[in-house]
C-alpha cells in the first residue's frame, strides 16, 4: 500500500508517528504493519509497532517486534532501552538486565537507559544498584520525573516514607499528570497514615485522570480509613468498572463489604481477587480474614502463611495469626506471633497493643513502657489505631490499679470510636416500642401455627458483657452440646425486607406463615452446619434478648437461657472494651444507659407477656459464687444428663471470638463483681441515665 500511494517509507513512517503521538494507535499500527510488508528491514517500524503492542497489553507481540528492531539495529540505544522495559514488564528479568546493561554501555549519557535498567535492578531486589542507576539518570537529566518517581519507590521499599513522599512530590511538580507517580504518592501517604494529605492528592489528580482505575481504588482506601463506607464502596466499584482485571480493586471492595458486616458478599469479592491474581499477598490476606470470620480457620491460616511467603514484611497477616491463636486458647503461640511482628514490622505499635492483652503488666514491663512512651504521638495516629491504643493503655493502667488514668484512656478511646460510628439511640427506643407492640398474644399464637418442633437450638442471651460467653463455654463443655458463638442469622433471616433493609417487627408482620416456617428451617440448617454431631447447638448472640417472643412462638422446643448481671458492672465492661464491629451503643455513657433501659423494658415485658418457664434466668453473680449449682440447673433445663466436664469449661480448645477470649480460658474469679465502684466517680452520666432501672432478673 505504501508503494501504491507512491509514498516513501520515511513519509509513511512520519504519518504513522503522527497517529501514534496523537493516541490513534489502531491507525498507527496498521500503517506500521504495511511499512514492514513493504520494507521488512525498516527497524523503526518494528520498534514502534512493538511499543503499541506493549501499551495495549500484548506482551508477546511487543517482545517479538522490539527484538526484531534490535536485531536490525543492534547498536541503537533507544531500541535497547525500550526493549529493557518490555522484557522487564514481561518478567524476563535476566534478559532485561542484559539489554539494559548493553544500552548504558552504548550510551552512558542516556538518562532513560539508566532509569530503565534501574527498574530491572529494583525488580531483582538489588536496591543499591537500582538506586545508583536512578541517581545516575537524575544526574544526567535533573528534571527526569520518572527517575524521581523510581527513587521514591526505592525509598518507600527502604521504609523511608518521608523521603519517598519528597521524591514523588518533586516528580509531580515536573509532570503533574503522571498517574503512576500520583498513585504512588497517594499510597505512601496512606501507609504513613497521612490520610487527609492522601485525600487532597487524590482530589488533585482526579482533575487530570477521572477514569484512572487505580486512582478510584485509592479513593476507596481513603474513604475506608475515614470510615465513609458508602463512598468507599462506590469508589471500589468504579475502579472495577474501569478495569475489571485488577485484583486489588476486588480486595478493596471485599474490605468495605466486610466492614459493612456482609462477610459472605465480602468473600465473593476476595475470591475473585484470588482468581485474578493467586500470587497477590493482599488477596490472600483479605480472603483469610473473611474465611476466618466465617469459621474456616484452617484455610484462613494457610492463606495468612501464603501471604507472608509472598510478602515477608506483611505484619497484618502475622498479627492475624496471633489473634487466631488467641481465640483458640494457644496463648504461647499468640505471643510468639505478636513478638515476631513487633521485631520485624514497621508497625510495631500494633503488635505491642496486641501483646498488652497477654502480659501481666507491671510498672517495669517493656510493653507498658512502650505504650506509655507512645502517648504523646497519639494525635498523629489514624483514628482506628488511636482507639485501639487508648484501650490497650487503659487496660495496662487498670492492671496497675491506676484507675483514674485507666478511665481517662478508656474515655479517650470511646470518644474517638463514637466519632467513627453511626448510631442513633432513638432508633433503639423505637425498635423496643415496635417489638413490644408486635409480639403480643395474637402474634405469639400466629407464630405457633408456623412453628418448627426442633429441640436443637439453645439461645444464650442478655446484655453484652453479662456473662454470655462464660455461660456458652459451660454448656459447650457438655459432650452433647456445641457452642456456635454469636450468630447473626436469626436477626438476618427474620429481619429481612424486600428492599434490603432489616427490621424484625415489620418483617414478621408482613410475611406469610409459610415464609416464617421456611426461615425457621433455614436457621436450623445454619445450626446443623455447626452441630458437629451434637444434638444441641448454642447461639449466644446477646442481642437475641430482643427476639425472645419470636423464639418462644416459632421454636417452642428451643431452650432460652437469659443471664443478667449488676447493671453498672455490665455497662462499665461495655464502655471499657473495644468491640470489633458491634455494640455501637457502648461508646457514650448516656447512649449506653439508654440501651440498658431498653433492655430492662423489653425483659420486663417478656416476663409478663410470656407464660412462666418460657425462658430460664440465671445471674452472673450466682454463677461465679456457685458454678456447679447454676450449671446443673442449666443442663437440667436443657433436658440433658449432668456431666462433670461442664465444670472444666476453661480447659476447652474451642474458638472464642468475643471480648471475653482470655477470661473463659481461666478458672472463675470473683474480682469482676462490683468492679464499677473503682470507677464510680467517672460514671455519673451512666448512673443518672439508668436511674431506677438498676435491677437484675
Amino acid at each position: 500500500m505504501v508503494k501504491q500511494q507512491q509514498m516513501s517509507v520515511q513519509d509513511a513512517f512520519a504519518q504513522g508517528m503522527a497517529h501514534y503521538e496523537n493516541g490513534r494507535l489502531k491507525q498507527a499500527a496498521g500503517l506500521f504493519s504495511r511499512i514492514i510488508q513493504a520494507a521488512p528491514k525498516f527497524a523503526p517500524a518494528h520498534h514502534v509497532l512493538g511499543l503499541i503492542a506493549f501499551q495495549t497489553g500484548q506482551s508477546e507481540p511487543a517482545i517479538k517486534a522490539v527484538a526484531q528492531a534490535v536485531r536490525l539495529q543492534p547498536e541503537n540505544a533507544n531500541f535497547l532501552t525500550n526493549f529493557t522495559e518490555v522484557l522487564r514488564s514481561a518478567g524476563q528479568l535476566d534478559q532485561a538486565r542484559k539489554a539494559g546493561e548493553r544500552a548504558v554501555r552504548l550510551a552512558p549519557g542516556h538518562a532513560a537507559a539508566h532509569s530503565n535498567l534501574g527498574l530491572v535492578y529494583y525488580d531483582l531486589k538489588e536496591l543499591d544498584l537500582a538506586q545508583a542507576a536512578q541517581e545516575r539518570a537524575l544526574a544526567l537529566a535533573p528534571d527526569f520525573d520518572r527517575a524521581l518517581n523510581n527513587l521514591g519507590s526505592i525509598a518507600r521499599d527502604n521504609s523511608n516514607r518521608d523521603l519517598a513522599i519528597k521524591f514523588y512530590q518533586k516528580a509531580l511538580r515536573i509532570n503533574p499528570v503522571s498517574s503512576e507517580t500520583a498513585n504512588n504518592l497517594i499510597s505512601v501517604l496512606i501507609e504513613a497514615e497521612k490520610v487527609d494529605e492522601a485525600h487532597r492528592a487524590a482530589e488533585m489528580h482526579l482533575k487530570h485522570a477521572p477514569k484512572d482505575a487505580e486512582l478510584h481504588r485509592n479513593f476507596g482506601r481513603i474513604f475506608l480509613l475515614q470510615n465513609d463506607l458508602d463512598k468507599a464502596e462506590n469508589a471500589c466499584r468504579n475502579a472495577i468498572a474501569l478495569n475489571p482485571q485488577k485484583a486489588e480493586s476486588y480486595v478493596g471492595l471485599s474490605q468495605v463489604l466486610f466492614e459493612k458486616n456482609h462477610p459472605k458478599l465480602a468473600l465473593v469479592e476476595a475470591d475473585q481477587a484470588l482468581r485474578l491474581d493467586p500470587e497477590s499477598a493482599a488477596a490472600c490476606h483479605q480472603t483469610a480474614i473473611v474465611k476466618a470470620h466465617l469459621g474456616d480457620v484452617e484455610t484462613a491460616k494457610a492463606l495468612y502463611v501464603k501471604a507472608m511467603e509472598l510478602k515477608p514484611d506483611l505484619a497484618a497477616s502475622r498479627l492475624a495469626l496471633g489473634h487466631l491463636a488467641l481465640e483458640q486458647g494457644d496463648f504461647d503461640k499468640a505471643r510468639a506471633h505478636f513478638e515476631t511482628a513487633a521485631e520485624s514490622s514497621d508497625d510495631a505499635l500494633s503488635a505491642h497493643i496486641a501483646l498488652a492483652r497477654l502480659e501481666k503488666i507491671t510498672e517495669d514491663s517493656p510493653i507498658f513502657q512502650t505504650l506509655e512512651a507512645a502517648l504523646p504521638d497519639v494525635q498523629s495516629m489514624l483514628p482506628q489505631k488511636a482507639t485501639a491504643f487508648h484501650y490497650a493503655l487503659g487496660d495496662c493502667y487498670e492492671k496497675l490499679k491506676r484507675y483514674d488514668a485507666a478511665f481517662a484512656q478508656f474515655d479517650a478511646g470511646a470518644r474517638i470510636k463514637r466519632s467513627m460510628v453511626s448510631y442513633d439511640a432513638a432508633d433503639t427506643d423505637r425498635l423496643t416500642d415496635n417489638l413490644i407492640a408486635t409480639f403480643n398474644a395474637e402474634m405469639i399464637a400466629r407464630l405457633r401455627d408456623a412453628s418448627v418442633s426442633s429441640r436443637k437450638p439453645i439461645f444464650v442471651l442478655g446484655m453484652p458483657r453479662s456473662g454470655t460467653t462464660l455461660t456458652e463455654s459451660i454448656l459447650d463443655a457438655h459432650p452433647e452440646i456445641t457452642g456456635a458463638g454469636e450468630l447473626n442469622d436469626l436477626q438476618n433471616l427474620f429481619g429481612r425486607l424486600e428492599d434490603g433493609r432489616s427490621n424484625v417487627p415489620l418483617s414478621v408482620r408482613s410475611v406469610s406463615n409459610d415464609i416464617l416456617t421456611r426461615r425457621a428451617e433455614d436457621y436450623l440448617r445454619v445450626l446443623d452446619d455447626h452441630a458437629q454431631g451434637d444434638i444441641r447447638v448454642v447461639d449466644k448472640m446477646p442481642a437475641n434478648f430482643q427476639l425472645i417472643g419470636l423464639i418462644h412462638g416459632l421454636m417452642p422446643n428451643a431452650r432460652i437461657i437469659h443471664i443478667s448481671r449488676d447493671p453498672l458492672d455490665i455497662c462499665l465492661s461495655c464502655y471499657t472494651r473495644l468491640f470489633e464491629r458491634s455494640q455501637l451503643h457502648s461508646y457514650d455513657q448516656i447512649e449506653l444507659g439508654r440501651y440498658y433501659n431498653n433492655y430492662v423494658r423489653l425483659m420486663t415485658y417478656w416476663h409478663t407477656a410470656l407464660p412462666p418457664g418460657s425462658f430460664h434466668c440465671i445471674r452472673y453473680e450466682d454463677l461465679v459464687d456457685d458454678i456447679e449449682s447454676v450449671a446443673r440447673g442449666m443442663i437440667d433445663y436443657c433436658g440433658l444428663e449432668w456431666n462433670p466436664s461442664c465444670l472444666e469449661f476453661h480447659s476447652g480448645q474451642r474458638r472464642v471470638r468475643t471480648a471475653s477470649v482470655q477470661q473463659v480460658r481461666q478458672r472463675l474469679y470473683k474480682t469482676s463483681k462490683k468492679k464499677w465502684r473503682r470507677f464510680e466517680q467517672h460514671l455519673q452520666p451512666l448512673i443518672e441515665t439508668i436511674g431506677d432501672n438498676r435491677i437484675t432478673f
